[in-house]
């Protein structure tokens, strides 16, 4: 099959990192996600993913954090008849076909347009489903979207790359479009924005990646509107995940927490309004 060519730069790439580190998941013995979407996906895209190699080891928090946010959708819409869910920044991911949700949930995935062209391309369409072709930094992202349905809106590895002021306007629109709902993200502190600073990430530099939001605690994003509410907080180095995991990795992440400072370096968190 004709593979298909890609040449993205900024932020754009990080949907390609995002998937490669799901498809090395996948080829994991004891995989943490598991995600054989991932697998054929890598294989039809016409990119240099071995460029990538060196972040390899991050496959295990990007596997414990897609998991933990496939849990919490399906969390959602088991108890929430009509719901709708919003996958902003999606990318190539294929959560919709992890979570499989029933019947009488709508899914609408958003991303830039050549993003949604592309995935298009790799996965066949499904009944229930909605690509929308929108940046979500700018105006009327969110017209299309029923307003009268509670939704969960999922944010994975996209609100690092934005600035506060923009990441608070999105909050803000999402919460301010639904009657109800949660809204699922992770997020790094500013222990993470130190350690960049001494050490840039290389393919970050390449490809003019840069990430702009480290909040310094969860609660922080409660003062963003009145109806936010901070739910559960979740960890890339959640035990019961990473115990599929190498020994190695667990070792390491075992290290990470007995440093202070290093302990809450990230979260997965989720809210409710």
């Amino acid at each position: 099959m004709r593979k298909i060519p890609v040449d993205f730069t900024g932020v754009r790439v990080t949907a390609l990192l995002e998937l490669y580190l799901r498809w090395l998941d996948s080829r994991d013995r004891h995989p943490i996600l598991g995600d054989e979407w991932a697998r054929q996906a890598v294989d039809r895209l016409d990119f240099d993913f071995a460029q990538f190699t060196s972040l390899g080891i991050g496959r295990f928090a990007v596997g414990v954090r897609s998991r933990m946010m496939d849990d919490w959708v399906r969390d959602f819409l088991g108890r929430t008849p009509g719901a709708v869910v919003l996958d902003i920044g999606c990318g190539f991911d294929s959560r919709v076909r992890r979570v499989d949700p029933a019947e009488g949930h709508h899914w609408y995935d958003v991303d830039f347009p050549d993003i949604v062209e592309i995935a298009g391309l790799l996965y066949p369409p499904r009944p229930g489903h909605t690509a929308v072709g929108a940046s979500v930094t700018e105006p009327g992202w969110l017209d299309s979207i029923p307003r009268d349905r509670p939704a969960i809106v999922v944010a994975d590895g996209l609100l690092n790359f934005l600035p506060e002021p923009d990441v608070r306007r999105i909050l803000t629109q999402i919460v301010e479009h639904f009657p109800s709902g949660e809204i699922v993200f992770n997020i790094t502190s500013p222990v993470v924005r130190k350690q960049r600073e001494r050490r840039p990430v290389p393919v970050f530099v390449k490809f003019g990646i840069s990430e702009q939001w480290f909040p310094g605690d969860p609660r922080d994003v409660e003062g963003f509107h009145r109806r936010l509410h901070l739910a559960e907080v979740g960890s890339p180095g959640d035990g019961s995940l990473l115990s599929r995991s190498p020994l190695y990795y667990r070792l390491l992440v075992a290290l990470i927490g007995l440093v202070p400072a290093w302990r809450n370096a990230g979260w997965i968190l989720r809210y409710r309004f």
